[in-house]
């Protein structure tokens, strides 16, 4: 049998820390099917390369395929001319860019993160070595000019707009350049002689070809590609909302099954409480305890009650008008009795004293969470500030406890649920599902000084309370 005096402690721990049900609470928790590191692990596994990086072994999969064909041309000449007069400008070129592909090969393998300006990079040094490849085997004469249009695809692709006109406007001017300025190459010039000016029409009509080939690519393969990452954002984020919703739903199952499961229990314990304080023979420390206990027993049931009427209840048809000032006192006030030991403070930042939100309890229940996260986080005092402005209600709940890992953030409001109790997991992602329906947002960050912030953003409503 527990001692009286521990089983005092472990009641009132219970009690401050998680409510006067803070039985269904640990046990909504410990009853949550979906493993947090099990969800982790696998995104993981399914991230291992990046798209960046995929397509980064791709353009060097290109890349060696034309170095493939120039070689192979090279090795032709050899045998047509039997001569290396004129090749050796080529030959280097040829060097330079195998040299370049196997050591992009070797980045490729690292673990550095490919940014979006270390691609733009890559097909830049494309078009500067080609270039290069170009001007000594006969300039814009060369049938191989046109390869100048791969990297800008590419970049029309995967790249942000601004990337792809830096490789048009490169690509273009390369090509501008080689029609004037080349070395004559026996095989794609054989009638020319030593100098400049040698463009003809047909020349001159592949370079407007590119010219005009290019603009199409860089206006209208861009916004297609634009339109199909915005859709697939889109279907990522409906993903996300769907199993949000599904994990939402189970939690709203599983509280439904336990409140009625506790039902009898806290029905039963009532009597017996009941039948103990009748008994006249017992001592006033027992009967002080059987008082606190029946006491806690209502709160218990009442809690069950919200609960079972909050499910019930179509919250859009059931919320009220309150000013901002009374939603965030009387929230606090109200989470402060059962948090006894954390210190708080309420802080007005300007605003209309009249400003009004629509809310009910679930929005009340969500801000009590991130208070719950402030204190939980070690953090012994809790300071919250709200203003607004005119379309906004802002709410910030500052804490100096051991701040949010970074890892976690990123996490932060999506259908991940985090094993740890302490941590930021079910509660959180109730809050966001709860606030973005009334067409607001929570936002997290660690604040300079140590601790964490949550901000809370709700809109106003016309009306005034």
């Amino acid at each position: 049998m527990v001692p009286v005096k521990k089983a005092r402690s472990i009641r009132r721990s219970a009690t401050s820390r998680y409510g006067p049900c803070g039985i269904l609470s640990l046990h909504l928790l410990e009853a949550w099917p979906y493993n947090a590191a099990t969800v982790t692990t696998s995104a993981l596994q399914s991230n291992g390369s990046s798209p960046t990086l995929e397509n980064l072994r791709s353009l060097l999969i290109i890349r060696c395929i034309a170095l493939l064909g120039q070689i192979g041309v090279l090795c032709y000449v050899l045998m047509v001319s039997r001569t290396t007069e004129d090749l050796y400008g080529m030959t280097f070129s040829l060097i330079i860019l195998a040299a370049l592909t196997a050591a992009s090969f070797w980045r490729s393998n690292q673990l550095w993160p490919v940014s979006d300006a270390e691609f733009l990079a890559q097909l830049l040094l494309d078009v500067v070595i080609w270039t290069a490849l170009m001007y000594f085997t006969g300039g814009a004469n060369n049938p191989f000019i046109s390869y100048y249009i791969v990297p800008l695809v590419i970049a029309a692709a995967v790249l942000p707009w601004r990337h792809t006109w830096l490789v048009a406007v490169a690509s273009l001017l390369a090509y501008s350049v080689l029609l004037y300025y080349y070395r004559p190459f026996p095989l794609f010039t054989p009638h020319a002689h030593m100098g400049h000016g040698n463009s003809n029409v047909h020349v001159l009509g592949m370079w407007f070809n590119f010219l005009f080939s290019a603009g199409l690519i860089t206006y209208f393969v861009v916004r297609m590609a634009a339109q199909l990452r915005l859709q697939e954002a889109r279907a990522v984020a409906q993903r996300e909302q769907r199993l949000r919703t599904d994990q939402i739903m189970a939690v709203a199952s599983l509280a439904a099954g336990t409140a009625h499961e506790l039902g009898t229990p806290l029905a039963t314990m009532t009597v017996l409480l009941d039948e103990m304080l009748a008994n006249e023979h017992l001592d006033s420390q027992s009967r002080e305890d059987c008082h606190l206990l029946h006491e806690q027993l209502l709160h218990c049931k009442n809690t069950l009650g919200d609960l079972a009427r909050t499910a019930e209840l179509n919250t859009g048809d059931h919320s009220r008008i309150v000013t901002v000032e009374n939603f965030v006192r009387n929230t606090v006030e109200r989470w402060a009795v059962r948090r006894p030991g954390i210190s708080y403070q309420i802080n007005a930042s300007g605003g209309n004293a009249t400003a009004a939100i629509e809310a009910d309890s679930t929005l009340g229940q969500a801000f009590e969470n991130l208070l719950n996260n402030a204190a939980d986080a070690g953090s012994d005092r809790v300071e919250v500030t709200y203003s607004s402005d005119h379309s906004t209600a802002k709410v910030e709940v500052r804490d100096w406890g051991s701040g949010i890992a970074a890892e976690l953030l990123e996490d932060i409001g999506k259908p991940i649920i985090r094993s740890s109790r302490s941590g930021l997991g079910i509660g959180l992602l109730l809050s966001h599902a709860t606030v973005e329906r009334y067409g607001g947002r929570i936002e997290l960050c660690n604040a300079a000084e140590g601790g964490a912030i949550a901000t809370l953003f709700l809109p106003l409503t016309e009306k005034r309370a």
